[in-house]
């Protein structure tokens, strides 16, 4: 992505040290011969300040590209007050940037030690608890578990989030009805995209209502392919192109120099959701110089693995609201405007609303104003707002 000197501020900070050993709740394995979404544990986990909610953090089974089945952990959040007639709705959470290693799970923040805290950092928590609706926030897979997470591979995010939403209606207490609305940010946000591309095929039993995208990177061939001149997006680089090599088999040499490897695999265990980590990370990153050996978008397989992840080429699956600061230099406007064309031709149901003078780190606070009442409409079955013609 273009100009990416504020890619360590993706998230407000969580206390998350890049070193930090997850603890054994992490390390216990999938159900075997369970279904998606299955609830492998669970254990209560601090609501932070949050008033009138019980946490959760779990673990679920979920989905690799290939098929296999993973565990995948995240903190569900539940209101205490009882559930109304025919159940919760649900809000599956899908959080920004905060790096590939297992030590950058959100949900390994507890207590907030050094930073905010994971219910702080989730926009609108605290309204949506309020409005009776349980919170599902997945870490995606190879956050927290063991592994490295697929960073920006939308199929497995879509799947880890759809199995959030499962695991919620497994959760004893949760009382949730099957409908729900993803709400994402940033990464998050190109996530709930693809989470949405899925549902019909991969969880038909679910009731998707909305989706909701704040800042979504929407074409990875035009937004993954920068010479990445800063120290912050050349850490960024290194996290995309490492986790792709791994998750498709693709050597990473074919687009950095060998000599950058070693670099590269420092880079990719320093985490970006606290300020001394992050601080540490984009040090460590000014030694990624040079980085390109080929251009990746002349160079096979990118540009067919950037056309995957790319959001858009399938159906939405339910309404879109999709918000773009007008001052982003992350995720620049002119791509989100013409995922939003595309979308429209599409004859998906779009409103876009564009956040004037509004930065990238901002964008998901300050559209929660229009957020929350949209989530609510689609709750309520009111008739979807549609802008496309405008």
């Amino acid at each position: 992505m273009k100009k990416l000197a504020a890619a360590l501020f993706f998230l407000p900070a969580i206390a998350v040290c890049a070193t930090m050993d997850p603890p054994p709740f992490y390390r216990q394995a999938a159900v075997p011969g369970a279904a998606p979404g299955t609830l492998i544990s669970a254990e209560p986990y601090p609501t932070d300040g949050l008033r009138g909610a019980a946490a959760y953090r779990v673990l679920y089974n979920s989905k690799t590209i290939d098929g296999s089945i993973i565990p995948v952990s995240g903190v569900i959040y539940v209101p205490i007050a009882p559930a109304p007639p025919g159940g919760r709705n649900t809000i599956a959470w899908a959080h920004p940037t905060t790096g590939i290693a297992p030590a950058c799970a959100p949900s390994l923040d507890a207590g907030g030690i050094g930073g905010t805290t994971l219910a702080q950092s989730i926009p609108g928590l605290q309204d949506f608890i309020t409005a009776g609706d349980v919170v599902a926030a997945t870490d995606y897979q190879g956050m927290g578990v063991p592994g490295i997470h697929p960073y920006l591979i939308g199929k497995s995010e879509g799947q880890n989030i759809l199995d959030s939403v499962r695991a919620a209606e497994r959760l004893p207490g949760a009382d949730v009805n099957g409908k729900f609305v993803v709400w994402g940010h940033s990464q998050g946000a190109q996530a709930a995209l693809f989470a949405g591309q899925l549902a019909a095929s991969y969880a038909p039993e679910l009731h998707l209502a909305g989706i909701a995208a704040a800042a979504p990177p929407t074409d990875m061939q035009g937004e993954l392919t920068e010479p990445f001149r800063s120290d912050a997006g050349r850490l960024l680089a290194a996290y995309i192109y490492y986790s792709w090599s791994v998750t498709y088999h693709v050597p990473i040499t074919t687009v950095v120099y060998p000599q950058t490897v070693p670099v590269i695999h420092r880079a990719v265990t320093e985490c970006i959701n606290s300020i001394g980590p992050a601080l540490h990370a984009i040090l460590t990153a000014r030694d990624l110089r040079p980085f390109w050996n080929h251009p990746p978008a002349e160079t096979p397989p990118w540009p067919t693995l950037f056309a995957e992840n790319s959001p858009g080429n399938a159906p939405a699956g339910a309404p879109l609201l999709i918000l773009q600061g007008t001052k982003d230099p992350t995720v620049e406007p002119h791509w989100t405007d013409s995922f939003v064309a595309r979308a429209c031709a599409r004859q998906d149901i779009v409103e876009f609303r564009k956040l004037q003078g509004v930065a990238h780190l901002a964008a998901a606070y300050k559209s929660l104003p229009i957020v929350e009442p949209w989530i609510a409409a689609r709750f309520s079955n009111a008739n979807p707002p549609d802008n496309c013609g405008a």
